[in-house]
């Protein structure tokens, strides 16, 4: 009895970080807020279809569908406790009100038309981690505790069973997929791949007469029975064998990946997008999405992006910025407000200061490029606007996980802003900073 209690209690109540519930927390949040943009004009034509409504699940009850009008408030209201969700303001009260808020949400978008079973476990994933202490970092609430002089919290069995469970949820879901497919009409046919073929046959031909285009693969593999059969093989291992990805952590990472990779092929044959779980964050409570953020930090510390050593790397950070620019110098004013520690030393990029320090370093287009001097190594444009939020206070080093982001996407963007600096913010004749009370911090 004590191997099963030991078992459960170290697969269900691990300790755990609870920066990994706050990731969680804002990437269900974050996709919510998407779909609720993104769909707001469509949800709103649609309630005015009384004739389509069906209520199902929690709203059966209802008898005749809400005024259009409330169901817009209702929407408003909705995205607003949405944005509270994902920054973790007054969580205790906005983290339940937007889970139940969204699960009554969804039941009545449900009850027109159709049922969309694929947003089921996202709105489950909202309603475990909006009734749990999701919001014990990277939070508003958070940010005021430190302030507050509370501790940080660490690692417990509180955030661990959330996140057990809503790998058991999105496990369940699968699994009764399976059931599913077993228990209709096709039964084992699915198995063998004819009753997936016959299905995909079908949803080409509907989107053929309908003036659609095929998904991608369809013409290459329709005529391969073979493969279906494979493929139907694949999907009863991976729907009804989920349950075993909850017995161990590199079962449950090795299950999600088949699963993902599953619903792009779903994508690929079909042409049917699962949003949620092709973006991964179906997936996300199986691995330990915290550690990404620690990686990306090491490389912000670790890269040089061919930057240039110089002699002296013991004086402080030093950021250069275009003087006259009102951008730049918004930025540096953002900075010093910002700074966990007054470490920062500044300097005009016009200034000869600035041209001295450049030396070492042989750059020659530096005018249109903010700069950092670290450790006597030089960074430019975004990966120096990075390592700079990396050492700010508050959530500003969320942000230091941009890095992953290939130089050149991050510079495009970079440039596109730095050439329309002044067309878009302003310049003035002279640097506007040097009258600041801290102005020892600016080299002349």
């Amino acid at each position: 009895m004590n191997m099963v209690w030991n078992s459960i209690k170290n697969v269900w109540f691990a300790q755990v970080n609870p920066e990994r519930l706050a990731i969680i927390r804002m990437a269900t949040g974050g996709f919510c807020l998407w779909y609720l943009l993104s769909r707001f004009n469509m949800l709103q034509r649609m309630v005015q279809n009384t004739d389509a409504f069906e209520p199902v699940g929690l709203l059966s009850w209802m008898q005749e569908p809400l005024h259009p009008n409330l169901f817009w408030w209702i929407s408003i209201l909705l995205i607003v406790f949405n944005i509270c969700y994902i920054l973790g303001w007054k969580f205790r009260i906005t983290g339940p009100a937007f889970a139940i808020l969204a699960l009554l949400f969804f039941s009545y978008r449900n009850s027109w038309s159709m049922i969309y079973h694929n947003r089921n476990a996202l709105v489950l994933h909202i309603l475990i981690v909006g009734l749990v202490a999701s919001a014990d970092a990277w939070s508003v609430d958070a940010w005021s505790q430190r302030r507050k002089g509370v501790p940080k919290q660490n690692a417990h069995w509180r955030y661990g069973w959330p996140i057990m469970l809503i790998c058991a949820v999105t496990v369940g879901s699968y699994f009764l997929s399976g059931v599913a497919k077993i228990a209709g009409d096709l039964a084992w046919d699915w198995a063998t791949g004819s009753a997936m073929r016959s299905q995909i046959a079908v949803d080409a031909l509907r989107k053929s007469i309908l003036g659609a285009e095929t998904a991608p693969f369809f013409n290459v593999i329709y005529k391969h029975t073979w493969l279906f059969f494979l493929l139907g093989i694949f999907t009863f291992i991976v729907e009804l064998g989920a349950p075993l990805a909850l017995y161990k952590k590199r079962w449950g990472r090795f299950w999600a990946v088949l699963t993902w990779g599953m619903h792009w092929g779903i994508y690929f044959i079909m042409g049917i997008t699962f949003r949620y779980q092709m973006t991964g964050l179906i997936f996300l409570s199986f691995f330990a999405p915290e550690k990404l953020l620690t990686k990306a930090r090491k490389k912000v510390a670790n890269t040089t992006n061919g930057t240039v050593t110089s002699t002296n790397q013991n004086s402080s950070p030093v950021i250069l910025f275009d003087g006259v620019c009102n951008l730049c110098n918004g930025w540096v004013r953002f900075v010093m407000e910002n700074e966990t520690k007054a470490e920062f030393r500044f300097a005009s990029l016009q200034s000869a200061a600035a041209n001295d320090l450049l030396k070492p370093f042989a750059i020659k287009d530096s005018m249109d490029s903010l700069v950092l001097i670290e450790d006597g190594i030089l960074y430019r444009k975004s990966e120096a606007v990075l390592r700079i939020l990396g050492r700010l206070k508050s959530m500003w080093p969320l942000l230091s996980v941009l890095i992953l982001v290939p130089s050149f996407i991050r510079d495009t963007m970079y440039n596109v802003v730095a050439r329309h600096r002044y067309t878009w913010f302003g310049k003035q004749d002279s640097c506007a900073l040097v009258g600041l009370d801290d102005k020892v911090r600016f080299i002349e």
